[in-house]
């Protein structure tokens, strides 16, 4: 199909028609175009009976008699088929050919140039403001470790590997019960030495909401090492009950009422104990509450209100002498009551500005996906009137790589980018809509406002971006010297898929193989994902000694540790200088290919 619509019977002649096509584009010089040739239909019960020199346009020649399906065909007029090359001819130009052929304005160009804009610019403002957000949750979490945790140190807050530090447990019963106390003291004392802006939801006016203490256990559990003996019903239960602290005096000096802070004893007093033998867990919960002030140097005067629901635990689930203790805390909004003075008409305008503009971002998508739905439509109905004309004309049926080439793959990524965009901007407006609602200029409300509602508006909006910017490599491969990574990626896609699976099987027979024999002894092998974490890491020659080095033959069975050297420089050795180097190799057949061929069509490899 491609070599009729570039070829035709005289070369003058095809110039004079895109000439005429170019000059008019409605009317040919031998007539204005059939209707026929827009409907995309052809219908042969209209055509008997007419002779085979002069039979109009979309008219069979009578019946000859014959059995041979060739004495029955349709005959195009030599105008209608070369309206109909110009016509794909046309179809398949760049927005710069259509311009200089028709002087057709390039608007979906200029659209998707002015999206790509405007949705990073959008994706600017919801960054600054999600990290504002992001950060006062993390901080927070950091605060109440420090606040409620006893014997909290920085050092537990750097990244998992290296650590620079062991697991935050405890070992002893004492230890146990001292962290327990200390949580249930800074509960209800620490706020007027602490920094943040924090404190308990109250009862009532005076009195806050009590912390609650659950364990899970095993209801039957009988443990004795010297024998060796167990028995366990493996049901666990659990149990939940109000820590009610206990008023000792009134302290003259202090003007404040001291209390005392005993769980083991506080659990004796109510006849509940905590057995370790047959304890699974325990989870000190409690909740507080606070104001995040933010953008004051923005001028958009926010406020959120949270609400933290805090779960201290305490996991003994592994019975192995370490219990780890973790504090997790779950944000929560709820409606504020309170208002800013003197906040003036800047934040007000700023704040409908963006609202505003994130309208425009959901308009400009809608323009861009409709224009690309139109194209994508009007593609397909001449990919019908083709598949006609060389059907009837040429006894020939495209194939599913002819009826590719009127599928613009570009475009259903633009209309995926689109979606996306459009549901990521009607969240953002819902976010902002919500968060800055005022009554009468004073009441800030954030009842319906969700946490969840960013992680949605930071998902669709950054990948909306992604696919946008991938967009516009479509207009960048309309010229040769842009196009090349493009074609590149093209041309070796197929090769390159094909090699990737078979990498994928030495890759994941490593992985498993790491994880099951290195996994209790390496801290890089002990999940399947964390050893295709390392293994990826590997191959790029990253932390390569330290891999190598966690392994201690003092520590480890001696046939572990020489496994594990014969693992990983066989690792190392057939991906690092085999499986990469074949990898570039393709990569860089296709690209010479590309290069070294006239009309970057490559033909000097199966590969290409």
């Amino acid at each position: 199909m491609a070599n009729w619509v570039k070829t035709g019977e005289h070369r003058q002649a095809r110039e004079r028609a895109m000439t005429d096509f170019a000059s008019d584009g409605s009317e040919h010089s031998h007539g204005p175009r059939p209707p026929w040739f827009f409907s995309g239909a052809i219908n042969d019960s209209d055509h008997a009976g007419c002779p085979a020199e002069g039979c109009p346009p979309n008219q069979e020649t009578p019946d000859c008699g014959g059995t041979d399906e060739t004495c029955k065909r349709t005959f195009y007029t030599p105008h209608m088929e070369d309206t109909l090359r110009r016509r794909l001819k046309y179809h398949f130009m760049t927005p710069c050919q259509k311009w200089t052929a028709k002087r057709r304005f390039p608007w979906k160009m200029i659209v998707q140039l002015l999206k790509i804009i405007m949705v990073t610019v959008q994706l600017v403002l919801f960054g600054v403001d999600r990290s504002a957000h992001v950060t006062f949750l993390e901080k927070s979490d950091i605060a109440f470790k420090h606040l409620f945790l006893q014997g909290w140190d920085p050092a537990y807050e750097t990244v998992p590997y290296p650590a620079p530090l062991g697991k935050f447990a405890v070992y002893k019963h004492s230890d146990f019960y001292a962290k327990l106390n200390f949580a249930w003291k800074m509960y209800h004392e620490a706020w007027p030495d602490a920094i943040g802006v924090y404190d308990a939801p109250r009862v009532n006016s005076t009195v806050d909401e009590p912390m609650v203490l659950c364990k899970t256990y095993f209801e039957v559990g009988d443990v004795d090492p010297a024998s060796g003996s167990y028995n366990f019903d493996l049901d666990p239960v659990s149990s939940c009950f109000q820590l009610q602290r206990t008023m000792t005096h009134f302290n003259t000096t202090t003007n404040k009422t001291e209390y005392t802070y005993d769980i083991e004893k506080y659990l004796a007093s109510i006849n509940e104990s905590i057995n370790f033998d047959t304890l699974m867990k325990v989870e000190a919960k409690f909740s507080l509450r606070s104001i995040h002030l933010k953008n004051f140097d923005l001028r958009k005067n926010e406020a959120e209100c949270f609400q933290f629901d805090i779960d201290i635990l305490f996991d003994n689930t592994g019975y192995n002498g370490q219990v780890p203790v973790k504090l997790l805390s779950t944000p929560n909004t709820f409606a504020c009551r309170g208002k800013i003075n003197n906040h003036g008409e800047v934040s007000h305008v700023v704040r409908n500005l963006i609202i505003f503009f994130d309208g425009l971002v959901i308009l400009i998508s809608t323009i861009s996906g409709c224009l690309c739905i139109r194209s994508l439509y009007r593609s397909q109905k001449l990919r019908k009137i083709t598949a006609v004309f060389f059907k009837k004309q040429r006894q020939v049926t495209l194939t599913w790589e002819d009826h590719l080439e009127f599928l613009n793959f570009w475009y259903l990524l633009i209309i995926v980018n689109d979606v996306i965009t459009i549901i990521g901007s009607g969240c953002k407006i819902m976010v902002e809509a919500e968060r800055y609602s005022q009554s009468a200029g004073v009441q800030i409300s954030t009842t319906i406002f969700n946490i969840d509602y960013y992680e949605i508006c930071g998902l669709t909006l950054g990948t909306g971006s992604l696919f946008a910017w991938f967009g516009i490599l479509r207009y960048l491969s309309f010229f040769e010297k842009y196009n090349i990574l493009i074609l590149t990626m093209k041309k070796s896609f197929p090769e390159v898929i094909r090699y990737l699976i078979c990498a994928l099987m030495f890759f994941f027979g490593f992985v498993f193989c790491g994880w099951v024999v290195l996994g209790p002894y390496h801290v890089k092998f002990r999940s399947v994902s964390t050893a295709s974490e390392c293994l990826f890491a590997l191959m790029n020659g990253d932390d390569i000694f330290e891999t190598f080095a966690i392994i201690d033959p003092k520590l480890v069975n001696s046939n572990i540790w020489f496994f594990s050297r014969v693992y990983l420089y066989v690792f190392n050795s057939l991906f690092i200088y085999v499986v990469l180097n074949v990898f570039i190799a393709l990569l860089t057949n296709a690209y010479e290919c590309i290069k070294k061929s006239d009309r970057y069509a490559c033909m000097i490899s199966h590969l290409c």
